[in-house]
């Protein structure tokens, strides 16, 4: 497996907000890597960078500058505070202090953003400029390619608005009183959740409330909304306004998550079609959300599109 070092990218309100980087072997200021930028899951409430597949740690053996970045979490951060990391992680991934830090080791002309599951969704509005103007910045140059796998895209689909009771996958209701320092508002900043926090339970506790876009925006008995429409962040109907384009974009997804609704992909693939962008859907059959976390999962068709576009 790559070592991975840790820098602080950005440090928002006093919160560091960190990424980690390993380069593949034989990198050099002469023979410089692509780099692989992947955001983790957890619907932008938990999670964390150290948190991969496997697929992902072995990716410098590709020939890839592999980072994995944090981001601050919700509710404590709403959604314009994490649109701003990620324009920060990829500006910071542009930069000289970056190219200083790996020894121009990486092109950093040739970046892919990546992620899984609101990772993915993380990916997508960086791929695409959607949702940056709404919170008040303008959207970073768009990257050379994005790898989005099962992400979310759209917030406003009934999915996630449809109390679960109990949560479908789980068979069983989450308890709220746990949760209640991770759900206040006002709690501490924090830029990243352990697996073995309480906060882990919070994806499902935000299905069995459908309450996914309060959690992000406020609203209701979430905390003052910050006056942004979930509709902002649609990239299906985004793509498909014609007010926003991809590079060169894959998606994966499973026919059997529930987690994610497969047809959360499926209609960017077909807006992004209709309005002629270059796009690749990859259904696969009979996988269910986080099927890339097996150790046998290769991803090789990711892969091969990644080198395709580089």
């Amino acid at each position: 497996m790559s070592d991975f070092k840790t820098v602080i990218y950005s440090r928002p309100e006093g919160v560091d907000v960190a990424l980690d980087y390993a380069l593949p072997a034989g990198a050099s200021a002469r023979a410089p890597a692509p780099i692989l930028l992947w955001f983790h899951g957890g619907g932008l409430l938990q999670g964390f960078r150290k948190v991969m597949p496997p697929h992902i740690q072995r990716a410098p053996q590709r020939g890839l500058c592999v980072v994995s970045a944090d981001y601050r979490l919700a509710p404590q951060t709403r959604l314009p505070g994490i649109m701003a990391d990620i324009k920060a992680c990829i500006e910071y991934l542009r930069s000289a202090e970056f190219a200083a830090e790996t020894g121009g080791a990486v092109d950093q002309k040739k970046i892919v953003v990546s992620g899984g599951s609101a990772g993915g969704w993380l990916a997508l509005l960086l791929a695409s400029g959607i949702g940056f103007k709404e919170c008040g910045m303008e959207p970073p140059a768009h990257p050379a390619a994005c790898a989005a796998i099962y992400p979310i895209t759209d917030i406003t689909d009934r999915f996630w608005t449809t109390p679960q009771r109990p949560v479908s996958y789980l068979g069983t209701e989450v308890d709220r009183e746990p949760l209640l320092p991770y759900l206040d508002p006002e709690a501490p900043k924090t830029s990243y959740s352990l697996p073995t926090d309480a906060r882990s339970q919070m994806y499902h506790y935000m299905l069995q409330e459908g309450i996914e876009q309060q959690l992000l925006l406020g609203g209701g008995e979430e905390g003052a909304s910050v006056g942004v429409s979930p509709a902002s962040f649609r990239i299906a109907a985004g793509i498909g306004s014609g007010k926003f384009v991809l590079p060169p974009t894959y998606i994966i997804h499973g026919t059997l998550d529930d987690k994610v609704p497969p047809r959360q992909s499926e209609e960017v693939a077909h807006a992004a079609e209709a309005v002629g962008l270059p796009i690749e859907l990859d259904l696969v059959e009979g996988a269910d959300h986080l099927f890339d976390f097996d150790e046998g999962v290769q991803m090789d068709a990711m892969y091969k599109f990644i080198k395709s576009v580089l």
